[in-house]
C-alpha cells in the first residue's frame, strides 16, 4: 500500500504544482500580486518567502493547493496596492488568470506526450482476428487480418485507443468504422462501415469495450528472424547476428516463436540451424541459467511491430493531435457520465487513482507518463466543470458580469458556492465509495 500511496502523493503534488503555477504565472502577467502560492492544504510544513512578497508554501495534506492574491474583497488594501489587486483587474484578465489553471495541465499532458514521442514509441498494426456473434462488430463483416485506422472518426494507433474510442460512442445510435482491406488485384484499399448500436451497452468495470462490441484482436506476427542481440549474452556467444534466420533446433522444424523460447528456457545446450545471407549454418547456443532455473539465451525476434522515434517538430504535433484527441474523449465521458450513458458507479476517487498510479509505474515509466498525462487532461477538464466552487463556476460569473454589466451580488455567489460545495463533496463522497466497493 504505500507504494501507490507515495505514487499518488507523487503524481498529485505534480499536477497541483503545475495547475496552480498556471494561474501564478498569468496572476505575475497582469500585475496581480499573489500572496501565498501552496502546494497542499493543512498545516505548513515548509514555507520560503520571495523578495517580491510571494510565500511558497508546502502544507500537510497533499490533496490539492492554492494561489491567494491579493483582493480587496477579502481584505483592506492601502491606495498604493490597489492597482495589485485581483478585483481590479479587466474582466479579460481575471478569465485568463482563472484559464490559465487548467490550460496548464493540459500544456504538462501536451509536453508529456511529446517527451514520450521523442523516446520513441511501438507501433503496431491493429488488426482483427474475427468478431463475435451477436455483437454489432459482427454486423460489419470484417474479414480476418483487417487493420483498423478510424472509429467514429478517431485515428486508431493501439488497441488502448479502441478501447477508449468505442468507450466515447456509449449512448449513440451507430458508430463508423474504417479498416484497411485488399481489392481483387490484392492491393490495399480503405473501407468504412456503419454498425447499430442503439441498443449497445455494457459494464466498463467489468467487460473490455473491445470485446463487448465484439472485436477479437489478431496476435501480432513474430518472424524467426533476428533482430537484436544483447551484448555478452548466450546468444552472442553463440555467434548469433542480426538478420540471422532460425530453421530449425535440436532437429525440430522452427514453427512458432512461443515453443522456442519455451524451449530455451529448459536451459539445456541447443543446435540451431540458421539461414545467414544465402548458406545454412549450424551454431551451439547453452542458455545463461536465471536464479529461477529458467534458460535465457538474449535475442529478441522481428514483428509487426516496431519503435517509431519522432522528430522534434513532428513529435510535438503528435503530442498536439493525441492531448486533443484524450481531451474529447475525456469531454465525451464527463457528457456520459452526466446523462447517465455511464453510471455514477463508474466514478473514481484517489483510492483508484492511487491504485493506477502503482499499476502503470510497474509496467514501466513510459506506461506512467501516460497515466500522468491523461490524469492531468482529467483535472483539467474537471475543473472547468461549472461549478461555482471550480474554475469553470468562476468564468461563468465573469461571463454574466460581462454581459450583465455588472458582478452577481455576494449573497448570490454564496448561495451558489454553498450549492457547488454541497455537489463536489457528494460526487467526491459517491467516488470514494465506489473505491471502498473496488478494493
Amino acid at each position: 500500500m504505500l507504494w501507490p500511496l507515495l505514487l499518488f502523493i507523487i503524481t498529485m503534488s505534480i499536477l497541483v504544482t503545475v495547475h496552480e503555477f498556471g494561474h501564478f504565472f498569468v496572476a505575475r502577467l497582469c500585475g496581480v500580486h499573489v500572496e501565498c502560492f501552496s502546494i497542499g492544504f493543512g498545516k505548513k510544513i515548509w514555507s520560503y518567502k520571495f523578495s517580491n512578497g510571494t510565500e511558497f508554501v508546502i502544507a500537510m495534506i497533499p490533496l490539492g493547493g492554492y494561489v491567494r492574491m491579493l483582493n480587496e474583497e477579502a481584505k483592506k488594501t492601502s491606495s498604493d496596492d490597489e492597482k495589485f489587486a485581483f478585483n481590479r483587474k479587466k474582466i479579460w484578465q481575471k478569465m485568463a488568470i482563472i484559464f490559465a489553471g487548467p490550460f496548464a495541465n493540459f500544456v504538462l499532458a501536451a509536453i508529456i506526450y511529446w517527451i514520450i514521442f521523442l523516446n520513441g514509441v511501438m507501433v503496431y498494426p491493429i488488426k482483427v482476428k474475427d468478431t463475435i456473434a451477436s455483437t454489432p462488430a459482427s454486423t460489419l463483416q470484417i474479414p480476418y487480418g483487417a487493420e483498423l485506422k478510424t472509429i467514429d472518426n478517431i485515428a486508431i494507433n493501439s488497441w488502448n485507443d479502441v478501447n477508449l474510442a468505442l468507450i466515447s460512442v456509449l449512448g449513440k445510435n451507430s458508430v463508423s468504422l474504417s479498416y484497411i482491406d485488399k481489392d481483387n488485384n490484392g492491393n490495399p484499399i480503405e473501407v468504412t462501415k456503419s454498425a447499430d448500436i442503439s441498443h449497445w451497452n455494457f459494464d466498463i468495470e467489468k467487460e473490455s469495450s473491445i470485446t463487448a462490441f465484439g472485436l477479437l484482436p489478431k496476435t501480432l506476427e513474430v518472424y524467426p528472424i533476428v533482430s537484436k542481440i544483447v551484448p555478452k549474452s548466450a546468444a552472442e556467444k553463440a555467434g548469433l547476428q542480426v538478420g540471422d534466420e532460425i530453421i530449425s533446433y535440436n532437429n525440430h522444424l522452427y514453427t512458432n516463436w512461443n515453443d522456442f523460447s519455451t524451449e530455451i528456457k529448459k536451459a539445456n545446450v541447443m543446435v540451431l540451424k540458421v539461414k545467414r545471407g544465402n548458406s545454412e549454418i549450424y551454431l551451439n547456443l547453452i542458455p545463461t541459467v536465471q536464479k529461477n532455473g529458467e534458460g535465457v539465451a538474449g535475442l529478441y525476434p522481428s514483428s509487426e511491430a516496431v519503435v517509431k522515434q519522432y522528430g522534434f517538430l513532428e513529435g510535438l504535433g503528435k503530442s498536439i493531435e493525441q492531448t486533443v484527441l484524450t481531451t474529447k474523449i475525456t469531454v465525451g465521458s464527463l457528457y456520459q457520465l452526466i446523462t447517465g450513458v455511464i453510471g455514477l458507479k463508474h466514478l473514481s476517487g484517489p483510492i483508484t487513482i492511487a491504485k493506477s498510479a502503482g499499476q502503470t509505474a510497474s509496467y514501466g515509466f513510459t506506461s506512467y507518463l501516460y497515466f500522468l498525462a491523461f490524469i492531468s487532461i482529467s483535472l483539467g477538464v474537471i475543473n472547468l466543470v461549472p461549478l461555482p466552487i471550480l474554475d469553470g463556476g468562476q468564468l461563468i460569473f465573469l461571463l454574466l458580469e460581462k454581459i450583465k454589466g455588472k458582478a452577481l451580488s455576494e449573497q448570490t455567489q454564496e448561495r451558489l458556492f454553498r450549492i457547488g460545495f454541497f455537489l463536489l463533496i457528494l460526487i467526491m463522497g459517491i467516488a470514494l465509495f465506489n473505491d471502498f466497493l473496488r478494493l
